[in-house]
């Protein structure tokens, strides 16, 4: 048997409410964070890392080495990116979610572009040259609080 949630300012039982986020709302949070997580499928297990990242024309873009199990992966037909952020202090968050297509950037007016963006430094270290752009084919978002 486990003892409730004594938390202040929790209200456990609480009813939740749902909302689905527009595609319009995903992208201004999407482009007011710099780290999410990148997910795809490699060597028959689901890898996540986080990443920082930067978003340009409606894509997501973020460096990493071509030697590392990123590098290695990339191509994907299916890879997956996230952010989020929690209140457990006001029971609430939300989440966005984009999926599709990752590629090395290999275009030389596009990477002159992103070398000249502001982005944080990624967190691995080594050498992180090589920039990766995720097509959003599919953008979704919830936010999830109390009614």
């Amino acid at each position: 048997m486990s003892l409730p949630n004594m938390e202040p300012s929790r209200i456990d039982g609480a009813r939740h409410v749902t909302e689905e986020l527009s595609e319009e709302r995903c992208w201004e949070l999407l482009s007011s964070q710099d780290t999410g997580r990148f997910g795809f499928n490699y060597k028959n297990r689901v890898m996540i890392f986080p990443v920082s990242y930067l978003v340009h024309n409606r894509a997501i873009y973020f460096r990493t080495s071509s030697a590392g199990t990123i590098g290695d992966a990339v191509p994907r037909l299916s890879s997956s990116f996230e952010i989020d952020e929690a209140r457990s202090d006001r029971s609430e968050g939300w989440s966005v979610l984009v999926s599709g297509p990752s590629s090395h950037v290999e275009e030389p007016e596009l990477l002159t572009h992103l070398w000249g963006q502001v982005m944080e430094e990624p967190w691995a270290g080594g050498e992180r040259n090589d920039f990766i752009r995720i097509h959003a084919a599919v953008v979704t978002g919830r936010h999830v609080h109390l009614a």
